[in-house]
């Protein structure tokens, strides 16, 4: 037994402790076995005594991935900055942009792990602090997203905004407008298609938005109770 580790010994015991069960049964003089039960009682000790590492190896895999994620952050973190001006910074060698005060910082949190994660508090750590200045340089500021609900099952269909603010808007010369759209409908599969009607300077219209020519499609989530 010399250099071999515990597991090794266990599993040497193992199968010679069941391989010897198995001869006492098939050579006993007097013995309650018959031949052939002997022979099954032999090559079942001898199949117990291959497959113990197995289950010894399977065992000890699954305490190393619960130590593992004992050990590992149980959640996901990803962030993004929105909705930002710039300071320009001269640092010496290079010239920076740096966000400006009042931009948006966004978190999107998610879990990692089999079981469910509670966020408890947000806390911030100033790393560091320089008293300087720079020049204020203007982006583009995040659009503002105007909500509505599409409701396909009222006659006639109609849409309807989700805040105080509601048509008409005006839009300029590189103006964004962004409108999102909830769409709903209790009354099977629905195809459908929306007319965006706009006036300038005298002039009227209407542009029709759809998938590349297809109307779009909207299918109730459960189906509509038999009439009785």
């Amino acid at each position: 037994m010399v250099g071999l580790g515990g597991r090794a010994r266990a599993w040497l015991i193992g199968g010679a402790g069941a391989g010897a069960a198995g001869a006492v049964l098939l050579w006993a003089p007097g013995g309650v076995l018959s031949w052939s039960g002997g022979v099954a009682a032999a090559a079942a000790a001898a199949y117990l005594s291959q497959d113990l590492p197995r289950q010894l190896g399977a065992r000890l895999e699954r305490r190393r991935a619960r130590r593992e994620s004992d050990s590992s952050e149980p959640l996901l973190v990803s962030m993004t900055i929105r909705n930002q001006d710039y300071v320009v910074l001269d640092d010496g060698e290079q010239t920076l942009e740096i966000p400006a005060s009042g931009h948006t910082v966004r978190l999107v949190v998610t879990g990692a792990g089999p079981l469910p994660v509670v966020l408890t508090d947000l806390r911030v750590e100033v790393v560091s602090r320089a008293d300087r200045s720079g020049d204020l340089s203007r982006h583009a500021a995040e659009i503002p997203v105007r909500r509505f609900v599409v409701l396909l099952d009222e006659e006639p269909p109609r849409v309807r905004a989700l805040s105080s603010s509601d048509f008409p808007y005006q839009v300029g010369t590189d103006e964004v407008e962004v409108l999102d759209l909830e769409v709903r409908t209790e009354a099977g599969d629905v195809r459908w298609v929306l007319w965006l009607d706009w006036s300038c300077g005298g002039r009227s219209g209407s542009v029709r938005v759809d998938l590349d020519g297809r109307p779009l499609r909207t299918a109730a989530r459960h189906p509509r109770p038999a009439a009785r």
